[in-house]
């Protein structure tokens, strides 16, 4: 599943979640780590946003 995400710099972009290993919250948004070496993502948008988009209800 692609979403679009905002990274800290404001730049969109656009992940496949199926190659996300984890995200965790940073500082007012989250961090996201891939499985692709080198490709980790500081974005905007918070945790809950990112399970909203992509269908996941958090706890």
């Amino acid at each position: 599943m692609w979403i679009k995400l905002t990274d800290v710099n404001g730049d969109l972009i656009t992940l496949n979640f199926a190659h996300v290993v984890s995200f965790n919250p940073y500082g007012t948004g989250t961090h996201i780590v891939t499985v692709t070496a080198g490709l980790t993502f500081f974005v905007k948008e918070t945790i809950d946003e990112i399970q909203k988009k992509v269908g996941v209800q958090g706890v």
